[in-house]
């Protein structure tokens, strides 16, 4: 069964919720500053983190250990940081003559 676009933004939504909890009761002091600038991946149900120097790595750590999580019981973020992923995309823009 497919899930809707809207039950899919709730999920994300709660997941990051109840992640975003987690990082400020229980990670970010043992977290901060020492690990500032890196990624961590918390598994929700268990509430285990695991960290990396990019999304990728941290996420591949979470996996090895849960191979089977599914959307909403992964929550990721920057440590120190308000956003995981930061879009530098060059843009080049062009003047219509």
């Amino acid at each position: 069964m497919a899930i809707s676009q809207t039950d899919a933004a709730t999920i994300r939504e709660e997941a990051a919720r109840l992640g975003e909890s987690i990082y400020e009761q229980q990670l970010k002091s043992l977290l901060e500053p020492a690990c500032r600038g890196q990624v961590v991946a918390i598994y929700l149900p268990s509430r285990e983190y695991f960290l990396g120097h990019s999304l990728l790595e941290a996420s591949d750590c979470l996996r090895q250990k849960y191979p089977d999580a599914v959307r909403g019981e992964v929550y990721a973020r920057g440590v120190g940081e308000p956003a995981v992923i930061r879009a530098h995309t060059p843009r080049v823009t062009r003047r219509q003559e």
